[in-house]
């Protein structure tokens, strides 16, 4: 799994190919499929996925799916970003977005929450 991209639809990516492998006739057992998802979450969510490997109960596909759900909301929610404002005043804006990733410059953010940066012609 990769970083910037919803964990969520890449655990049903994961599901599909499972799928599409015993549409072949090989079985892939549901513990494995769960095994694999917590192996390939992404370097951000290693806590998360040593939690879940130290469940004593096994999770079936839907309770994993359920899990990465609340906690990728939870992350989302909580994402806070600094924007440089003009004259080097620092703005912090909280951002429930999904399309905000780590690589985003301030404006691609700003633009996203419909934060206007440049006051140049504010007064025209």
């Amino acid at each position: 799994m990769v970083e910037g991209k919803s964990v969520v639809e890449q655990a049903y990516e994961l599901q599909m190919i499972a799928h599409d492998v015993c549409s072949e006739g090989i079985q892939v057992d549901e513990q494995m499929q769960v095994s694999a998802i917590i192996d390939k979450l992404p370097e951000s969510w290693k806590e998360f996925a040593k939690v879940l490997r130290h469940k004593q109960k096994e999770l079936s596909i839907e309770a994993i799916i359920t899990r990465l759900r609340v906690e990728e909301e939870a992350r989302n929610q909580d994402k806070v970003v600094e924007l440089n404002g003009a004259n080097g005043t620092k703005i912090w804006v909280k951002c429930e977005s999904t399309h905000v990733e780590d690589g985003d410059t301030d404006e691609d953010i700003a633009g996203l929450l419909g934060i206007k940066t440049s006051f140049e012609n504010f007064y025209q």
